[in-house]
């Protein structure tokens, strides 16, 4: 949708009081979908790789990769960045859930969070949260209008229920309007303590 989150520098990641350089994942697979904030997700991955040493892997919903190309992704990662036309019977979605210790949706969009709430496979991403072994955290990106639909929330409601985690949506700059409008992610910084704090409730990530 038409969101950008709008954050300054990032900071390494407070993902434990008790030691701030653990995270009880090592291999993350961002699944990326079609919402501006997707325009972020570069300097995400950097936090990623070089403030917390993780590896990790991207695949693309087609709309995401209009917005950035996978081939960017690749370069950040050391990793082939897929999308539905690049996928392979080499790399499959069994064998990247098989890999990861935790899927990050990163952005969700409502039209993600619908799938995954009733279990639509119809694209890598969606098959990707399906097939995934490991905890699936949703990050919603989405103008205010669809995040307050009761359809969105009766999905979130369901994810929830069926053990995804989902992180709440901030206020963020809507490009369309260029108004708090959206409702999109918080920092990446704040993402990935919410992730830690559902991979430990989950007893979670294999490192």
């Amino acid at each position: 949708m038409d969101t950008r989150t709008v954050t300054g520098a990032p900071q390494r990641p407070e993902v434990s009081a008790d030691d701030p350089q653990a995270f009880p994942a090592r291999r993350i697979l961002v699944a990326a979908c079609g919402s501006a904030d997707v325009l972020t997700l570069p300097q995400s991955i950097m936090v990623m790789r070089h403030a917390l040493g993780l590896d990790v892997r991207v695949v693309l919903t087609p709309a995401a990769a209009r917005f950035v190309p996978a081939a960017s992704f690749a370069l950040l990662t050391g990793h082939p960045a897929l999308t539905d036309e690049e996928a392979t019977s080499e790399v499959t979605h069994l064998t990247l859930t098989g890999w990861a210790d935790l899927v990050l949706v990163l952005p969700a969009t409502a039209n993600t969070l619908a799938k995954a709430a009733l279990g639509i496979a119809d694209t890598l991403v969606a098959t990707c949260v399906l097939a995934a072994a490991a905890p699936v955290v949703l990050v919603p990106s989405m103008n205010a209008a669809m995040w307050q639909r009761p359809a969105v929330q009766r999905n979130v409601a369901r994810l929830r229920a069926d053990g995804y985690g989902v992180v709440p949506p901030v206020p963020v700059l809507a490009l369309s309007t260029g108004t708090l409008a959206g409702r999109g992610m918080p920092p990446v910084e704040k993402v990935l303590e919410w992730a830690a704090a559902h991979l430990r409730a989950q007893g979670a990530g294999r490192g």
